[in-house]
């Protein structure tokens, strides 16, 4: 869940309940527990004013403190997702929520020591317990926020309460424009259209936020009340789980191919100089070869894609599952290459992997002939689908005043060879 960005409206939903609730029970618990709020910035931002200007500095410093651990949440959470991003590891999110789960398991730690002891912490103890907390929020909310592209935010609800206000008024505006007299006959037919309307799906998610959080401060008082020891221990087992699904759940990774050392395309006597230049060849694997894995994100993948590439093959593993979710980070990235005039080629397709794309429509965004057995295959089509490209682009390039330039010799010479050509279609 947590290894790529969240693109779909069914993974935004999930991360926004299974990970609202959290910021609404830590932020109960350590209120009760300490006294503050842990992840409301805003209302710490006016306290500080209002205790600067009554002269009260230590109060303050209280606010300016869990401000300033938020911050420092949100840094550790880009500066462990950016360089994962950077080093290539495929679980990017994984680390922020494993700091998250450790510095609410010390929480829970020093709340219990001093509760067991029967003593008040120590005004020092405090600001300890509610900085570690307030980190844990800060990573929390920069991690979930940069997974779900800025659209779900789980530590707090001033933003959700707000939209839902303006997306409630677009969707009824919406609702009595359609409706207008005849409301017998087309109220059942408007309600299912409705569920499928853009201001529906995010009143949905903005409710699931609302709702998800509401839960978390309730059942945290409750727990809280009920038996103070094991208070921390359904959130640090509930983030212990995230990170063991997705560590047992990995996803793929994209890499550009070695033309002169992979062995499938030795195998086949394919070399480096025969392909052109616009083609690229890449493999999508799991480090765990023989394991089930997800599909890469299709989309980061694309945003990196050279730009002098105007055909690109994709090898996938044959133990890589394709669901709904993946194809349509496919169908967005394949738009992405079609906007460009840039074509994607799917190589080492098996025949269930073949069936599952089929039923989840995966004609609407490709031409199913870019769906190829093997390597062989795929080059043999990404040279024809080239020459296409080409032959297309070649009027506007007559009106140059340089002329078009000239198809590169190995995209002729390799398109001839018997051996690649076999089956390939236009």
């Amino acid at each position: 869940m947590l290894s790529a960005r969240a693109y779909s409206f069914r993974q935004k939903s999930r991360l926004a309940i299974s990970l609202s609730w959290i910021g609404g029970y830590t932020n109960v618990v350590a209120s009760l527990a300490c006294g503050s709020l842990v992840s409301h910035v805003t209302g710490s931002v006016t306290n500080i004013g209002h205790f600067v200007i009554a002269h009260d500095l230590r109060h303050a410093a209280i606010f300016i403190f869990l401000v300033a651990a938020f911050f420092i949440g949100t840094v550790i959470s880009a500066f462990l997702t950016e360089t994962a991003r950077r080093r290539g590891n495929r679980s990017k999110y994984v680390m922020p929520i494993a700091v998250e789960l450790i510095l609410l398991t010390l929480f829970a730690l020093g709340y219990e020591a001093h509760r067991s002891a029967n003593i008040t912490p120590s005004f020092q103890w405090q600001y300890a317990l509610v900085g570690l907390a307030s980190v844990a929020m800060g990573i929390q909310n920069a991690t979930i926020t940069k997974i779900s592209g800025a659209v779900v935010r789980t530590t707090h609800l001033t933003g959700v309460v707000t939209d839902l206000g303006l997306e409630g008024v677009q969707f009824i505006f919406w609702w009595m424009e359609n409706i207008r007299d005849r409301w017998a006959s087309r109220a059942g037919r408007l309600f299912k259209v409705s569920q499928r309307h853009p201001s529906a799906l995010r009143l949905l998610l903005l409710a699931s936020i609302f709702g998800s959080f509401l839960f978390g401060a309730a059942v945290g008082t409750l727990v809280f009340l009920w038996h103070p020891p094991v208070v921390m221990v359904p959130v640090i087992l509930f983030l212990a789980w995230i990170i063991v699904a997705d560590v047992l759940s990995p996803i793929a990774d994209v890499r550009e191919l070695d033309l002169l050392s992979d062995p499938e395309l030795k195998a086949h006597g394919i070399l480096k100089a025969m392909l052109p230049h616009e083609i690229g060849i890449y493999r999508s694997a799991c480090l765990h070869r023989n394991r089930a894995h997800r599909s890469p994100n299709f989309q980061l993948w694309v945003d990196g894609l050279p730009k002098h590439q105007k055909v690109v093959i994709l090898a996938v593993s044959p133990t890589m599952r394709f669901d709904a979710n993946a194809v349509m980070d496919m169908e967005l990235a394949v738009k992405k290459l079609h906007d460009h005039g840039r074509k994607l080629i799917i190589s080492g397709i098996t025949v269930a992997q073949c069936k599952t794309l089929d039923k989840l429509g995966v004609e609407r965004m490709m031409d199913v002939s870019n769906l190829c057995p093997d390597m062989e295959f795929a080059i043999a089509r990404a040279i024809a689908v080239l020459q296409h490209l080409l032959d297309a682009a070649r009027p506007r390039y007559h009106a140059h005043p340089h002329g078009f330039p000239p198809v590169p010799a190995p995209v002729m010479a390799f398109a001839s060879s018997p051996s690649l050509t076999k089956g390939t279609t236009s």
